[in-house]
């Protein structure tokens, strides 16, 4: 069974260190809202298996000018996309 993690806070939460706890390799990661701040400097991403996807949504990066400054490991995505995800993983977790 996969999992779309939400992650929607700043590293300063540490949401990503607890979704690490419980992600498994089918699982993927969408860093949204202050969340995609995460996507500047990833040095919590090495722990996690290759097999785990990680997103960030482009609007919100926009918004917090952090776009041109995302890590390559980071696929950027739109709102279309982030609903079809939504929907290609069985549960949605939302880390706030």
């Amino acid at each position: 069974m996969s999992c779309l993690h939400t992650i929607n806070r700043s590293p300063d939460y540490k949401l990503l260190e607890s979704c690490l706890k419980v992600i498994n390799a089918d699982d993927a990661i969408l860093f949204i809202e202050d969340g995609v701040y995460h996507c500047l400097s990833l040095s919590d991403l090495p722990a996690i298996i290759e097999t785990v996807k990680v997103y960030g949504l482009r609007e919100d990066m926009l918004a917090r000018a952090t776009l041109s400054k995302t890590m390559d490991r980071v696929e950027v995505i739109d709102t279309a996309r982030f609903v079809e995800l939504s929907c290609e993983h069985d549960k949605v977790v939302s880390w706030f």
